[in-house]
């Protein structure tokens, strides 16, 4: 008789731990793929010197950013938080000088580091072993 609900809240704890787990990778996909698509309009934008363009995605970037960094700071390092903080700023900084070269460096920087969690966060064997 025991065996039974012991079973049972084996089964139910397990499928709330893969349920929760299958949510927040796809919050991280999701909230990357947002990121990662106005960091591609920013690079473009820079690119081609569209600088009130540039500045007014950067803003929806920060936007989006703070959105997407009160969730990520429940389930990831905070060190990578810390530095998609920095890149961000760094890239603003660049953005209001004018560097250009500088800038497209920065922003492919900070979009590896958004790309780079939900890959680090996904199931895969390389993230077992």
């Amino acid at each position: 008789m025991h065996t039974g609900k012991v079973l049972i809240s084996i089964v139910l704890l397990c499928l709330l731990i893969l349920s929760t787990a299958f949510y927040t990778i796809r919050l991280l996909e999701k909230d990357s793929q947002k990121l990662e698509t106005i960091i591609d309009k920013i690079e473009a934008s820079t690119q081609n010197g569209d600088w009130e363009e540039v500045e007014n995605l950067l803003s929806a970037l920060e936007t989006e950013w703070h959105k997407a960094e009160k969730a990520w700071a429940v389930l990831l390092d905070h060190v990578e938080i810390d530095n998609i903080d920095t890149s961000i700023m760094r890239a603003s900084k660049f953005i209001e000088s004018r560097n250009v070269p500088m800038a497209i460096s920065e922003i492919a920087v900070l979009k590896q580091y958004i790309k780079h969690i939900p890959e680090k966060e996904s199931f895969s064997l390389k993230n077992v072993f």
